[in-house]
């Protein structure tokens, strides 16, 4: 039982702890597919450099190697990055639990 009630806690906190920000849900860049999918890889990464551990490991760093002579998705790669790094760091800064 004991064991039940802890992987059930740790699957929860991995789900839980795995989800965006809510505010970054909303975020929808217009331009091409490359751009889209620079933007989406940047974000991802950007919230894995300013995450916790759970974030890391759930982000990760993206950057498709198919696209390094892409200047679209590098452009889109580094916008995302940088909005979704501070955008995530401002949200950790107003939480009541820091």
């Amino acid at each position: 039982m004991r064991t039940r009630v802890i992987t059930l806690a740790l699957v929860a906190t991995l789900l839980l702890g795995g989800c965006r920000p809510t505010s970054l849900y909303f975020v929808q860049p217009s331009g091409p597919p490359e751009y889209k999918l620079g933007w989406e890889d940047g974000c991802n990464t950007g919230i894995s450099a300013s995450g916790g551990m759970v974030y890391k490991a759930v982000f990760g760093f993206q950057k498709r190697p198919e696209f390094g002579d892409n200047e679209v998705y590098k452009s889109a790669w580094n916008e995302g990055f940088t909005y979704c790094r501070f955008s995530l760091e401002a949200v950790d800064k107003s939480s009541p639990y820091n």
